[in-house]
């Protein structure tokens, strides 16, 4: 069985997915939305201090010496953006939309920060990254670094800044486990048969998986402003 290693630098695209109270996704007008307008992305792994036993003794000697294992609690993400998008800032932290009087369809102008709906949001987030030195695959396909974060809630703002310079957005969340993404609502892998095909993850997300990594020759999503809606197969 061959290994496939990348290298893996720039971020070439996100997309967030709306998702219910129980972390699975959610089929509606306005569920999924793909952006390049992300500045970074910052995983930071949050782990459960570790629960130490030791015990010398008479003689001053180590008689005991145990040490329990690392427990992964959630995965903190820091999330930069560098558009104001107010459907993507819903789908993040739940603040409410605000539209326009355009009919018979009002537009969507903005955002508000509300103290009962702000950090209320299930998304799952999902990054490519390019992979560099990189010859095409054998059916002339483009290798990318697929990142999933199947289940990502309790959304805080960060600071911004009104200057002369830009102005990026900041927020902080969780990824956490026991989310219902399955095998995703998306195709974002090739399959080995010739001609290859598009489909979804080979194997569903289970109950302990935070994050998901794979090298696909899927195509990128395309990117558009503001959320479109999510048909689920």
């Amino acid at each position: 069985m061959a290994t496939v290693c990348a290298t893996q630098s720039r971020g070439k695209m996100m997309r967030l997915t709306l998702l219910d109270e129980c972390g699975a996704p959610v089929e509606g007008p306005a569920s999924t939305l793909v952006s390049k307008s992300f500045v970074s992305v910052t995983a930071t792994p949050n782990y459960l201090d570790a629960e130490e036993i030791s015990q010398a003794d008479a003689n001053g000697d180590i008689c005991i010496d145990d040490r329990s294992d690392p427990a992964l609690r959630w995965i903190d993400l820091s999330i930069i953006v560098c558009v104001t998008d107010p459907q993507m800032i819903n789908l993040i932290t739940g603040d409410p939309l605000v539209v326009d009087d355009a009919t018979p369809t009002p537009n969507t102008v903005g955002f508000r920060i509300n103290a009962a709906l702000t950090g209320t949001a299930n998304f799952a987030l999902e990054i490519w990254s390019g992979i560099t030195g990189q010859a095409c695959t054998a059916g002339g396909f483009t290798n990318y670094g697929y990142w999933l974060y199947p289940w990502v809630k309790d959304a805080q703002w960060g600071e911004w800044v009104h200057q002369n310079g830009a102005l990026v957005l900041t927020f902080t969340a969780r990824a956490v486990n026991e989310s219902q993404w399955g095998v995703g609502p998306y195709m974002v892998r090739r399959d080995a048969t010739v001609p290859a095909t598009l489909e979804p993850l080979l194997s569903p997300i289970d109950d302990d998986d935070f994050v998901h990594f794979e090298v696909t020759a899927a195509p990128l999503p395309t990117p558009a402003c503001g959320a479109v809606a999510l048909v689920i197969p």
